[in-house]
């Protein structure tokens, strides 16, 4: 129960964070980030995504101008809202848009994303963006995925 919890908490926040501008003119420029691990990995803003494992995968074009493929099993469902799910995903799933949100709560997740948003990394696994290195979270934490000038 406390993982479908955190999932739809993960979702939500992502998919508000995806409404407010990344950067301003002057801001960071973008960042890369990549990870590998079991849980949740939640991504929202613009730039590109390429993430695969298994699991439940969720994506949404905010902006409209979103161009992705997807490769492998899984059962498709499209929501009125612009939410598209995979049930049963196992593959992969690359995106690039203005502002996109990509979530995939699962295992065996390997992610690779370029640009400036937010992210949210939730059970085992470790990341990288930039130099920095880190382990995915039990709490909760919001990160921002840009370089600073």
């Amino acid at each position: 129960m406390r993982k479908k919890v955190l999932i739809g908490l993960a979702v939500m926040l992502v998919a508000t964070l995806a409404f407010v501008p990344a950067v301003s003119a002057e801001g960071p420029r973008d960042g890369t980030l990549t990870a590998h691990g079991d849980g949740v990995a939640a991504l929202g803003g613009r730039g590109s995504v390429e993430i695969s494992g298994r699991g439940i995968l969720w994506f949404r074009d905010v902006a409209g101008d979103a161009e992705w493929t997807v490769s492998g099993h899984g059962e498709k469902r499209e929501f009125s809202n612009g939410w598209i799910e995979y049930l049963g995903f196992d593959g992969h799933f690359e995106a690039t848009g203005s502002r996109i949100i990509v979530v995939l709560s699962g295992n065996n997740i390997d992610l690779w994303a370029q640009g400036r948003g937010k992210f949210f990394l939730w059970g085992q696994g470790e990341y990288q963006l930039g130099s920095r290195h880190g382990n995915w979270s039990t709490d909760g934490e919001v990160l921002t995925l840009a370089t600073a000038e």
